[in-house]
Formats: structure tokens, C-alpha cells, sequence
């Protein structure tokens, strides 16, 4: 693949055009060296074939290389690996197989604290699919702003956003890299932005004297009109993400859960709702439910955050839905559910450790910016939140997932969000497959010809 002369890519099947006019492109990137594609069974310098009756994906390192993919998306996946690693000069002769220890690899961009141009988000993924991540999760809605263009309710969008049509464009070169786009907004919690200019529908707390104030990040879930709105707000970008398998909906933060009695509103709704025996978390967990039916009739698996479900310290009258799945991301609060009970009661379950992967602007909240470093030397895919250890199940526990958080969103430039970041990519791929091949020096001076 480092050839100075043209070179043929041939394919077996027309299906594999696309990804072979990638797969140029990347080569092309790295190399400067132009290529031309055959659609024929003939060797070339590299060649790309589709096995739908494959046990393995795997690449074959002789006077050509051969790689070999399950489906379209594996023949991707598997030939970039390849030319990462013979780029390196770290792919050996003969048989290579290509496993990885979970199906799926994310990455989740908080876009809503802070503005990611079209262009970085595109750079991303460029790395990403170097690094044999499969999504990307755009988190777009956040208390300090809304990032894409909404006809539902145009006065919610902050001054910096994307255009509706940046979005696809984000969504249709993700599709030619062999990811897939996870829109994310998070309700009926972090909602500052969608609420300031609608006080009447901020749910009121009872402080400690007594009075009423108002909770400016949380919906008021007993208000219909107020639901509805939001509701409005998923079938807009339902529309929008309709070639995407999941929706993340949030359901973290709503309020201090170990707090629950200090809204009256919500008890008395879910003694009203649900029976006497009710109390406040009902409500709450009611509302989740009631979303997970909506984005799951919108044609998605829905994903909710942890930390609000089955908590030790509450007794649910009303079960969060069996159509979801969890995103888990910490258990630092000692009521918090371990990684144990969703598995127990039957969810498919993604790790977000925040204690390896949360990439947290200005390292605020007392985190501190993951290293490729600690990741290699310390990291293994059984490794959950708070050092809990559970063994990889690749059908209920099928992902990893890295996350960048813009608590602090001026800390740093999109730019170096996008280089340092990526770092944290390879030393996830590399852990995730076993084999650690990836200098720091080396993978410092790939990022800067990929990134180029």
C-alpha cells in the first residue's frame, strides 16, 4: 500500500464500488499516490473481497494483499485496518484476522456546550474510522445550547449551529465511512436552553425555607403542553436521523434523585397517576417511558444514561421499559444501580466509563483528561464505572463508547479536542482487539498526516 506508481484495487462484487472509492480516497490521503479500481475477480496490488459465508475478516499479506470482509461495512473496516497498519510497517506477512472484543465502538460528541463546525465533525470521523470505531453520537441539546436548525421551535437554536443540510451532509460521508450517526437529546433533564424563554413550564422545587423556586434545567413533567413540546422536538429529529438504528433520549440529571420529596408536584402526580404507593421517581420514570414509546414508533431503539433507574434507595412502583437500552457511565453515587442490575433484569447494556473516557473540557467536576498512556497500561474491556469488572457478554454487553463533555467549552480549541481526542480512539481500538502495535511517536506523526 506504499506504493510510488498507480496501483489497482480490484473488487469481487459491485457491491463493493463504494466502499472501494473510499477505501482510494484514504489511500490517496496517506500516500499521494492515485489508483485505479477494477471490478473484477483479478488479483491487484490490493484486493477486496465479499465472503458473506466468511468465519473471519481477515487480511492476506503476500506479493498482494488480499482482504476479506462478512458484509460491505466489515470489507471497510477491515481494509483501513490494513492500511494502518502497513503504513506503520507493522502488518506481517501471511494471515491477519481482524476481531474485536465488542461489535460496537462510539464515540459521543457533546455539540451543545460547545460548537463543532461541520468540517472538525467530518475530521472526526475520518479518525474514527482509522481507529475501527462505528458511530458517533451527536449530542446536540444541552443547558448552554441547541447546535442544529429546528423548525418545531427556531428560537431555541444557539447563534452557532448546523443547518439541517450540514446534517445530512454529516450523515451521508459517515455512511460512506462506515459509521452511523446516534442523534442524542436529553430530556426532561438539561433542558436550560429549550426552557428559558418558557418559565411556565420549569418544574418548582420546595427549598429549604419553604418556598417554591424554580428548577431552570428541568422540565415540569406533569404539565401535558409542556411534554408535548418536547415530543414535538424527537419527531423533528426523528425526521432528520431517519436512516439511524438508535435515539439516544438522556433521562440523566433530571433533578437530585436522592431529593425526590422536595418536589410535592411530582408526588402528587404519581399517587394521582399510578396508586397511592407512588412517589415521585414514578413520575419520572413514567416520562421515560413514555419516550422510549415514541422513538421506539419513530422506528429506533431508544438509550437512556444510568444514573435515574432502579436506585437502591428508591422502590419503583413504575418499571423503566424493557424497549431501551442503557448507556452506563457511572456509578458515583452510592444509591446508584451497579452495572449487575440492568444485566440482571435483561438490557443491553454500553460502557461509558467515566473513569477511563470521559474527556471532560477544562477537567472540571474533578475529572482529568484521559491518556493514550493510561488506557494501554491500564484498561481492559471488562473494566466498568468504579472498578466494577464484569466480563465481556458480546450479545448484552455489545460496546465501548468515549465521550467528550463541554463543561467548560473555551478550555480548549476544536482543534485540539479533535487531535488529543483521537488519541484515546487507537489506544481503545488496540485494547479492544489485544494487540498493542501503536507507538505514541508513531501515532503522533499519523494523526498529523491524516489530520492534514
Amino acid at each position: 500500500m506504499t506504493r510510488k506508481n498507480e496501483w489497482i484495487l480490484a473488487i469481487n462484487d459491485p457491491s463493493l464500488l463504494i466502499i472501494a472509492r473510499r477505501f482510494n480516497q484514504l489511500i490517496q490521503k496517506i500516500n499521494g499516490v492515485p489508483g485505479k479500481i477494477s471490478q473484477t475477480t483479478a488479483k491487484g496490488a490490493i484486493s477486496l473481497q465479499l465472503d458473506r459465508q466468511a468465519t473471519d475478516n481477515k487480511i492476506e499479506k503476500n506479493e498482494t494483499i488480499t482482504i476479506t470482509g462478512k458484509t460491505e461495512q466489515a470489507v471497510l473496516q477491515t481494509a483501513t485496518y490494513a492500511l494502518l497498519r502497513e503504513h506503520l510497517d507493522q502488518l506481517n506477512k501471511g494471515e491477519t484476522l481482524v476481531q474485536m472484543a465488542q461489535e460496537r465502538r462510539i464515540f459521543m460528541l457533546d455539540m451543545g456546550r460547545k460548537f463543532f463546525s461541520k468540517e472538525t465533525i467530518l475530521s472526526f470521523i475520518d479518525v474514527l474510522s482509522f481507529a475501527q470505531f462505528n458511530f458517533l453520537q451527536l449530542h446536540f441539546s444541552e443547558n448552554e445550547g441547541f447546535r442544529i436548525a429546528c423548525d418545531t421551535a427556531p428560537e431555541i437554536v444557539s447563534d452557532d449551529f448546523l443547518s439541517k443540510a450540514d446534517v445530512i451532509e454529516i450523515i451521508q460521508y459517515a455512511q460512506c465511512c462506515g459509521i452511523e450517526i446516534i442523534p442524542d437529546f436529553d430530556s426532561p433533564g438539561h433542558l436550560k436552553q429549550l426552557l428559558k424563554n418558557r418559565p411556565e413550564w420549569q418544574l418548582e422545587k420546595k427549598n429549604a425555607e419553604g418556598e417554591f423556586e424554580k428548577n431552570p434545567t428541568a422540565l415540569d413533567i406533569t404539565n401535558p403542553e409542556a411534554v408535548e413540546f418536547i415530543l414535538s422536538i424527537y419527531k423533528e429529529y426523528a425526521a432528520l436521523f431517519s436512516s439511524s438504528t438508535y435515539f439516544h433520549i438522556g433521562a440523566d440529571e433530571f433533578v437530585d434523585f436522592d431529593e425526590m420529596e422536595a418536589y410535592p408536584q411530582l408526588q402528587d402526580y404519581a399517587k394521582e397517576v399510578y396508586g397511592e404507593s407512588a412517589e415521585g421517581i414514578d413520575a419520572f420514570v413514567g416520562y421515560v417511558n413514555r419516550i422510549i414509546e415514541a422513538i421506539n414508533g419513530f422506528g429506533f431503539i431508544p438509550q437512556v444514561w444510568n444514573d435515574g433507574f432502579f436506585r437502591l434507595n428508591r422502590a419503583e412502583v413504575v418499571k423503566l421499559s424493557e424497549a431501551v437500552e442503557i448507556t452506563y457511565w457511572t456509578k458515583w453515587n452510592q444509591h446508584m444501580a451497579p452495572v449487575s442490575t440492568f444485566i440482571d433484569r435483561g438490557y443491553t447494556v454500553i460502557n461509558f466509563n467515566d473513569n477511563y473516557f470521559y474527556y471532560v473540557l477544562g477537567e472540571h467536576a474533578g475529572y482529568t483528561y484521559p491518556t493514550y498512556e493510561k488506557i494501554i497500561d491500564s484498561w481492559t474491556p471488562d473494566m466498568w464505572p468504579q472498578e466494577q469488572v464484569v466480563a465481556v457478554d458480546t450479545t448484552q454487553l455489545p460496546g465501548v463508547a468515549v465521550a467528550v463533555w463541554a463543561d467548560r467549552p473555551d478550555a480548549q480549541t476544536q482543534e485540539e479536542v479533535l487531535l488529543h481526542v483521537s488519541e484515546i480512539f487507537f489506544a481503545v481500538m488496540q485494547k479492544q482487539m489485544g494487540d498493542v502495535f501503536i507507538t505514541k511517536d508513531a501515532l503522533t506523526a499519523f494523526l498529523a498526516t491524516i489530520l492534514k
